[in-house]
């Protein structure tokens, strides 16, 4: 059964390009070679800045091999002047991916920088660049953020660089990479579904903005927010519901843009859900979006210059060129992180239906690999038809099936058909998926291969990174958090367990989860800018990976309910753990009385993993 939202499979194109990565660096070379650049930056996003861009879309991918959903790189040309090259390319990964990055990119070709959790991605590359003087620099503006492309400018102008900007489809082309389009409808949701409409969402945007400015303008580019105030579907990217479109909001009229990647998509939405509101699409026309535009008095254009390329700007440049650009507006953030009652209820159904898939799948891979070898790629299979009986429609991200070692690759997204889950190893699956409410999913598990039974034991160490990772996992679900941590607090408060073991992961602890699998307007993490929020759809997911030996992560989703000062955390997941690998005297009892009623409600529904004996 396919879920009705996938795409074709066949996108790990790694292996090929790995054995002609010189040929394609020759090309990116010789394509640019009349502008005299000593480096190019390559981005692993799309124009609307998405997280998980098609590898044929991504440029990154294109000069490395490397197939991760985040890193940047530089290609150094044939004649850079550049004094920080080692080799023809440098791509900068953080620790989510150390390990994936060395086994993808070839190591006689691309030079892996290995960052920690900070610093960020962006700067390092800024850095690197920094070293040399006066050099040119290719850059596409519309794969960066105005905040990013503002910061390049800074350090281009200390360094004496000069930006060039260079057109994405020519280095695509170049690359030979053949970009993204999609036909795929846009669909209305059920106010039902969601607790919104157009007309809700523009009336609050227009009570709210029209204080700072009565004739505004509010412009997005990120594919989640145009999905929120359309109150619409598309699944025009894999793992991701949303879809490829711009949108201008004033006055009493929203604008949806199509550019060429989705101009040929229909576009059905319910007309009930307008209000007084028009809806105009405009398919692929700049000459005709700056007509549209044009017919509104603006004199504010609102938008997040960390979520809006670097060229749609200079559009609205041309069309209102007095208007004041306010590019710090996180109205669209702060608005979508508060969850409605009936958004928790579709994305508690939908954690219901992923939880029965999920604990299928461990208990049948637990069992199933103490009888015999089951691959990486069988287990993520068995849960992909796990969630298709369940009704999914697509997946938010690709699965994670890791085997031993792979267990311990953060971010191990290329399962292997040849290699098995063995007896005494450890086992990590992490997926989401979709269903009709058009909300994703995200959880993390892992089990023992084998038991008792077939003369299989967890080694000390396997029994330590579970039951510390464990502890730490449950901790904000046993006691309201204080409503005036940060997100970088509760990071460290969760962090703390498994730190007080001697160990540390390098990730965040939480992202936000809604219409993608990693919403903006809550993370808990060492790097996060945002509060708590109230009712607000968090992860918590701590994890211990140790290299060539094994890895584990839990992660469960939590709702944060407003409690006097404090915060309730509501888990949402329902996956039972892996006795084999809880060490019973580490627990506190006040921890075995919270795992004994979750182990129960696991059983109530139907998700444990095994007998839980407390």
């Amino acid at each position: 059964m396919i879920l009705k939202y996938d795409f074709a499979s066949g996108q790990n194109k790694m292996a090929p390009l790995k054995g002609r990565l010189s040929e394609v660096l020759n090309q990116l070379d010789s394509a640019f070679a009349d502008l005299g650049l000593d480096a190019i930056v390559l981005t692993s996003k799309d124009p609307f800045l998405s997280e998980y861009v098609p590898l044929e879309n991504n440029p990154r991918f294109g000069a490395t091999g490397f197939t991760g959903s985040v890193g940047d790189a530089v290609f150094w040309t044939k004649n850079s002047k550049a004094t920080a090259i080692q080799k023809r390319v440098t791509v900068f990964v953080d620790g989510r991916y150390h390990l994936q990055a060395d086994q993808e990119c070839p190591v006689d070709l691309v030079e892996v920088v290995k960052l920690e959790v900070e610093p960020t991605i962006e700067g390092s590359l800024r850095d690197r660049l920094a070293q040399s003087k006066s050099l040119r620099i290719g850059i596409d503006y519309e794969r960066t953020s105005i905040a990013a492309l503002e910061r390049y400018q800074d350090m281009a102008k200390e360094a004496g660089h000069t930006l060039v900007h260079l057109d994405g489809e020519s280095i695509l082309k170049a690359l030979g990479l053949s970009g993204w389009k999609v036909e795929r409808p846009i669909f209305s949701l059920p106010e039902t579904s969601t607790g919104r409409t157009i007309a809700k969402n523009l009336d609050a945007m227009k009570a709210d903005l029209s204080k700072t400015n009565p004739e505004f303008m509010h412009v997005t580019a990120a594919t989640d927010d145009a999905a929120f105030l359309l109150n619409a579907r598309g699944y025009h990217l894999p793992h991701a519901a949303s879809f490829l479109g711009y949108t201008f909001a004033a006055g009493n009229e929203m604008v949806l843009f199509l550019p060429a990647c989705s101009a040929n998509s229909p576009v059905e939405i319910d007309e009930t859900q307008k209000g007084s509101y028009s809806v105009t699409v405009i398919r692929n026309d700049l000459s005709e979006l700056k007509k549209t535009l044009a017919k509104h008095s603006v004199k504010e254009i609102f938008f997040n210059g960390s979520m809006m390329n670097g060229l749609l700007p200079s559009l609205l440049k041309e069309v209102f060129p007095e208007a004041k650009h306010n590019a710090d507006c996180k109205w669209v953030i702060q608005r979508r992180v508060r969850k409605t009652k009936e958004e928790m209820l579709a994305i508690r159904s939908a954690f219901q239906k992923s939880s029965k898939a999920i604990s299928k799948t461990l208990r049948w891979g637990k069992k199933e690999s103490q009888l015999r070898n089951i691959s990486e790629v069988e287990l993520a299979n068995h849960l992909y038809q796990s969630y298709a009986n369940e009704g999914a429609v697509a997946l938010s991200f690709k699965t994670i099936s890791g085997a031993g070692p792979n267990s311990a690759i953060i971010h191990y997204s290329t399962p292997s058909n040849t290699t098995y889950f063995e007896k005494g190893q450890m086992a990590l699956l992490d997926s989401g998926a979709y269903y009709d409410d058009g909300f994703c999913t995200d959880c993390t598990r892992g089990f023992f291969v084998g038991s008792s039974h077939n003369g299989a034991t967890p080694e000390e160490w396997q029994k330590d990174i579970y039951t510390a990772t464990l502890k730490s996992a449950i901790q904000v679900f046993m006691a309201p958090v204080n409503a005036a941590l940060s997100g970088k607090e509760v990071d460290a408060m969760i962090r703390g367990q498994v730190k007080a073991a001697g160990y540390d992961y390098l990730h965040g602890t939480g992202h936000g989860v809604g219409i993608h699998v990693h919403e903006e307007g809550i993370r808990l993490s060492t790097l996060s800018i945002y509060p708590q929020s109230p009712f607000a759809c968090v992860s918590v997911e701590p994890g211990i990976y140790l290299k060539d030996q094994g890895g584990v992560r839990i992660e469960n989703i939590a709702f944060l309910h407003p409690q006097g000062g404090n915060f309730k955390y509501e888990n949402v997941v329902f996956v039972g753990y892996d006795w084999d690998l809880i060490d019973l005297t580490k627990l506190t009892s006040a921890e075995k009385n919270y795992l004994k009623a979750y182990e129960a409600e696991c059983r109530k529904l139907g998700t444990h993993l095994m007998e839980c004996p407390l």
